[in-house]
């Protein structure tokens, strides 16, 4: 083995075992520049390195006095050449909202720190809440909690790009999980990297008088050892509703990080519930009345059905994807429980960390199944609603079928009847012409009332005759 392949099994190891290196190193060992090593490892036996960001990372981070950072940056140097514009070769990608820039409205606070045990801190700016105070005994920030405690979650809404520089620096987040996140990536997928999962799981605008109503949004998670770190680019409901749910259950349940992802997607999932709910209520409407209405009432009904099935197709472009996801973090977290000592023969000595796990993978068991059956009802709507669908271009092809039927009659009649008149006319302009004719001759009206009686018998005969044979 060459000395090269020896010192990388030995930064392996070394990642492997949790020894978590300091910015400094980092930035100075080359190894640690190159090699990323990608899968489970299982957990330290010394607290002090479960620590998802060193001490020294963020006194690092809060004495930066805000200006680029010109020290080597391995872990954000290519990151740097996506996120920087160049003038000469603009880059052909979706940015934050904000791009280098913070304006939003002042209602709205971008950065929110959680913890089960010391609330809510909000702001706009991730320095400022780092610098904030919690209420603790000490008056300690939010900065020196986060590297003291465990459990906490950050939500960050259209951050910057200085902001996702610092965050991929205190995090070591990876820099193509950092580009998926600035670029929007739109695909929900769960990646497996060295310090934590990244999850891509997508919820829509809810509200209905918006422009994009039902559109996808994308919520990204990080899941660490320690905490839960979140994305968004829209404002959404969901990490309220988490944090409302948290504080009635933490005092039931021990709040982890897992626990904490499982809210976030229980909740994206959960609120697929009301519009399915609605649009069951519509279908089966369609459905009842689509070959009951006639006449002007179908107006009406074509737009609905094309209403509903927009809304199906919205859906099943939402829901198509997240069984893929929910599975994954059920393999991922069921082969973490089994690395840790579970199994069907080791469940007498499962640990607490075990124990985590495996009421997790009940959890999202309990997600996939409302996933699937989501996604049945909502195949089964698209089925009734195209068999709607058709029964209702049946019925007006019926309907044109009886006009048309109906129209030709009303033809076949005024064509037997103008067969009739043409004789007649034929007669009177005969005996109208200027010349001799037969009984002009006559001082008497023998012959007109011979002619027009004549007339009268050779219509009343061939009225008959039509009546007869089915023309009128």
């Amino acid at each position: 083995m060459t000395d090269s392949a020896s010192q990388s099994m030995e930064h392996i190891v070394h990642m492997d075992s949790r020894s978590t290196p300091s910015i400094s190193q980092t930035y100075n060992d080359p190894l640690l520049r190159t090699d990323f090593h990608f899968g489970s490892h299982s957990p330290p036996n010394d607290d002090t390195e479960l620590q998802t960001i060193n001490q020294g990372d963020m006194q690092a981070f809060m004495e930066h006095s805000g200006n680029e950072d010109t020290r080597d940056r391995p872990f954000t140097a290519r990151l740097d050449d996506l996120l920087e514009t160049n003038e000469k070769k603009p880059m052909p990608r979706r940015k934050s909202l904000y791009g280098g820039q913070v304006y939003v409205e002042k209602h709205i606070e971008r950065c929110e720190f959680y913890s089960p045990d010391l609330g809510c801190i909000k702001s706009n700016s991730l320095r400022k809440m780092m610098e904030m105070p919690v209420r603790t005994e000490e008056e300690k920030t939010v900065s020196e909690v986060l590297v003291e405690t465990s459990n906490w979650w950050i939500n960050m809404m259209s951050p910057t790009d200085d902001e996702m520089r610092s965050l991929g620096k205190l995090f070591r987040i990876h820099p193509l999980t950092t580009e998926d996140i600035q670029a929007q990536e739109s695909r929900e997928k769960c990646e497996i990297f060295q310090n934590y999962i990244f999850i891509n799981y997508r919820t829509f605008e809810s509200d209905y008088v918006s422009p994009n109503y039902l559109e996808p949004i994308n919520f990204y998670i990080l899941l660490f050892k320690n905490g839960v770190l979140t994305f968004h680019f829209q404002p959404v409901p969901h990490p309220y509703n988490v944090r409302k749910r948290i504080h009635h259950l933490k005092d039931f349940i021990h709040i982890t990080p897992e626990w904490i992802n499982y809210a976030i997607i229980d909740d994206i999932t959960d609120s697929f519930g009301p519009l399915i709910q609605q649009t069951e209520l519509e279908v089966d409407s369609i459905d009842d009345l689509v070959l009951v209405l006639s006449g002007s009432e179908q107006n009406d009904m074509l737009r609905r059905i094309g209403s509903c099935r927009k809304i199906v197709m919205h859906l099943l472009r939402l829901l198509g994807t997240k069984a893929d996801v929910i599975r994954s973090l059920i393999k991922r977290h069921d082969d973490k429980a089994v690395e840790l000592g579970y199994g069907p023969r080791t469940r007498d000595r499962l640990g607490s960390e075990g124990k985590v796990y495996q009421e997790v993978l009940l959890y999202f068991g309990d997600i996939q199944d409302h996933i699937i059956t989501m996604v049945q009802n909502v195949t089964h709507y698209d089925l009734i609603l195209g068999r709607a669908h058709r029964n209702y271009l049946g019925q007006i092809s019926i309907e044109l079928s009886q006009a048309g039927a109906t129209t030709n009659d009303v033809v076949n009649r005024l064509t037997f009847l103008a067969t009739i008149a043409v004789p007649l006319n034929l007669v009177a302009g005969l005996f109208g012409m200027n010349v001799k004719v037969p009984g002009s001759s006559e001082d008497d009206l023998v012959w007109f009332f011979w002619i027009v009686l004549g007339m009268g018998f050779f219509s009343a005969a061939m009225v008959g005759y039509g009546k007869r044979a089915g023309f009128l």
